[in-house]
């Protein structure tokens, strides 16, 4: 009788340990992506920090954020150290060979950032296309990679992080500052963080969906994520996230 009884005590212990005991989600993250990764009085917090907290809740894991460079992310990766990379990530074809995505949870690409006071002479494409006119990008992003590919006869020159190449933009080092569009929203249009020095060119050079990376084959937790973003778009959550940190609406040509 004891030992029926011992194993009926096990097996519900079996049944129930799932519901008991959560996973840990090693998420992956470069917080150096306002509004959509940053750090903020020490803590990490935007778009992808409050996406991977609703993440956590929906599956039952635990959410742990590694903080890394952005360049390490990919190889932190396939090497195991995380799981999933949470960072403003575009979708590639380049990427696709190296990693597996979840399906777009938002959809963004390349704008143009000027300063104010060439607003006469730089605001329009043309002029984008002038001998010598230099332009700044970020390195290893999709916005270098597109002004390589389409401004031949510019200077180009890339920067560590965001910050240097807009401080390079108002010193006047650079005629073209190309980034993701949050970034270009972030100096020129929300209130909070607008620089009037900065004027944004309001139209996608670039389609990109943003998604998040698991490593190649883990069919698994790709598959897991895509479920907890179904459920989270359905219930109007991922819209509200994004409202919450890209509060304004802005209309951008075709």
């Amino acid at each position: 009788m004891y030992r029926y009884l011992s194993g009926i005590m096990l097996l519900v212990l079996l049944f129930l340990s799932p519901l008991v005991y959560s996973d840990t989600l090693k998420v992956g993250v470069a917080t150096n992506y306002p509004p959509v990764i940053f750090k903020h009085d020490g803590k990490i917090v935007g778009i992808e920090a409050d996406l991977a907290q609703a993440v956590g809740k929906e599956t039952g894991m635990d959410i742990r954020f590694d903080e890394m460079s952005w360049e390490s992310l990919e190889s932190a990766l396939n090497d195991g150290k995380i799981d999933v990379v949470m960072s403003g990530v575009s979708i590639t074809q380049d990427r696709r060979q190296r990693v597996d995505f979840t399906k777009p949870y938002m959809v963004i690409g390349q704008m143009v950032m000027i300063k104010t006071d060439n607003i006469m002479t730089h605001s329009s494409k043309l002029s984008m296309y002038k001998a010598g006119r230099r332009f700044g990008v970020e390195n290893n992003t999709t916005g270098q990679q597109y002004v390589n590919d389409t401004f031949h006869a510019a200077e180009i020159k890339s920067y560590p992080t965001i910050e240097e190449g807009v401080a390079a933009l108002k010193a006047g080092e650079i005629d073209y500052f190309v980034h993701d569009a949050p970034t270009v929203w972030k100096y020129t249009v929300l209130p909070r963080t607008q620089d009037r020095e900065l004027f944004g060119l309001y139209e996608y050079m670039t389609e990109e969906p943003l998604a998040w990376a698991v490593k190649k084959g883990n069919t698994q937790l790709r598959d897991k994520l895509n479920n907890a973003l179904d459920k989270m778009q359905q219930q109007g959550l991922v819209q509200r996230i994004t409202n919450k940190w890209l509060p304004l609406r802005i209309e951008v040509g075709k």
